[in-house]
């Protein structure tokens, strides 16, 4: 850490450095896999349920329909515009650069707010490359999952202080956190916390602020019980094999393993990632405790509990995905960072350990960026160049959307 102070003597948190960051992360977004880029894809249910839906729905129906046992307001918006608005050609520029553009919110949320968890420069880089790297390859340039980055968003809009932000942050954030909420469950499960931070913090911000996620959150509620209750397609909280609920409930929500080694584990990888994930969770309740006067770190550490046990219940079959480890994994690198650079000399040790599991979670999550890539993306998987080529000249052809032609997922036009 003595290197990192010294780096971080030279730097100066203003205008420039906080430009330069945000071209460093949109660079580093860019080239995990730039044919994403260069060739636009659909991604699963981006295509084969939400596009396709647009096409054949008018906007009433777009907005109101709950495909997926929950509200996707974010997916109907962007359907709504790549199916109004541009061509066919186009649909896949629009969502991959629509789901590159809220990659980029939750790091400009970071470079461009104040908190003591990223009060220096060096902290800010750290946490921002965190955020970039251990980002699961399922959640790439894409707008299916793009409910989970919301997540993270609501979590970060909760824990800034409304007196940092400007007059354009605060209209920003509120529009955000309607969004996010109405995307998805992750947003939702905040609900608690943030009302408790709303309460401690006092301000007229937080207060608006919480209010939107409650209303937000209530009318959620109603989407997920009528699905679970009445139409419940992806049978969640179905599942009766517990043992396996529990064991990605640590890997997933405490491991920050590499999430190509967390995804359907195997044999020796499974039992590594849960002792690891056991570790960690003990080193979660050390610093709950130690910090549990703090109420920054008390909302931050209730909040990776809160919303990891509910998004391990409410998974596919109660065992998780390497989409689940985003959120929960972002929180604890958030906290582990904090604690590796406190000036507090009566926790060498502490801050010698945490020191040393950022070192190790970065450095396995860094080693799995672009592989990783593999698992979602693949030469000879479909290009929608190709495929709505193919419809234009034969119109009862379904173009193919990624992850392949294996998976059978196409759109009907």
């Amino acid at each position: 850490m003595k290197l990192f102070n010294a780096i971080n003597a030279k730097l100066k948190d203003d205008t420039r450095f906080r430009i330069i960051l945000l071209l460093c992360s949109i660079l580093l977004i860019s080239i995990r896999e730039p044919a994403l880029l260069l060739h636009p894809r659909l991604w699963a249910e981006e295509g084969c349920i939400f596009y396709q839906f647009a096409r054949h729905h008018s906007l009433h129906d777009i907005f109101i329909t709950a495909h997926v046992g929950y509200l996707t307001l974010f997916n109907s918006i962007v359907s709504t515009i790549q199916a109004k608005i541009f061509s066919v050609e186009n649909a896949a520029i629009v969502s991959t650069y629509m789901g590159f553009l809220i990659q980029l919110v939750a790091v400009y949320i970071v470079i461009f707010t104040k908190h003591k968890f990223w009060d220096k420069p060096v902290k800010k880089i750290i946490y921002i490359f965190s955020l970039i790297v251990v980002s699961a390859p399922e959640l790439w340039l894409n707008t299916t999952n793009s409910h989970f980055i919301f997540g993270l968003i609501t979590f970060l809009i909760m824990i800034v202080p409304a007196d940092e932000l400007s007059k354009f942050q605060k209209y920003f954030f509120r529009l955000l956190l309607v969004i996010g909420v109405l995307t998805g469950p992750a947003s939702l499960f905040f609900t608690p916390i943030f009302l408790f931070k709303a309460y401690k913090e006092k301000s007229k911000e937080k207060y608006i602020q919480a209010g939107i996620v409650t209303i937000c959150a209530c009318i959620q509620s109603i989407a997920i019980l009528y699905a679970i209750f009445f139409n419940n397609t992806y049978h969640r909280l179905s599942t009766h094999n517990y043992s396996k609920t529990i064991a990605h409930f640590f890997i997933d929500n405490f491991s920050m393993i590499p999430h190509v080694s967390v995804s359907y584990l195997d044999g020796v990888r499974f039992y590594v990632g849960l002792v690891f994930g056991v570790l960690m969770t003990l080193l979660y309740v050390y610093l709950l405790f130690k910090n549990r006067k703090d109420t920054d770190y008390l909302i931050s550490l209730i909040s990776l509990l809160i919303v990891g046990t509910f998004s391990t219940l409410g998974s596919l079959n109660m065992t998780g995905s390497p989409r689940y480890v985003y959120i929960p994994s972002s929180i604890f690198i958030l906290i582990i960072i904090s604690e590796s650079f406190k000036a507090d000399v009566l926790n060498v040790k502490l801050k010698q350990i945490t020191s040393l599991v950022l070192i190790l979670c970065l450095t396995a999550n860094i080693i799995y960026y672009w592989r990783s890539m593999r698992n979602v993306y693949k030469d000879t998987y479909p290009k929608w160049a190709d495929e709505v080529a193919k419809w234009r000249a034969d119109s009862t052809y379904a173009p193919m959307v990624h992850p392949g032609v294996d998976a059978g997922q196409c759109v009907k036009l």
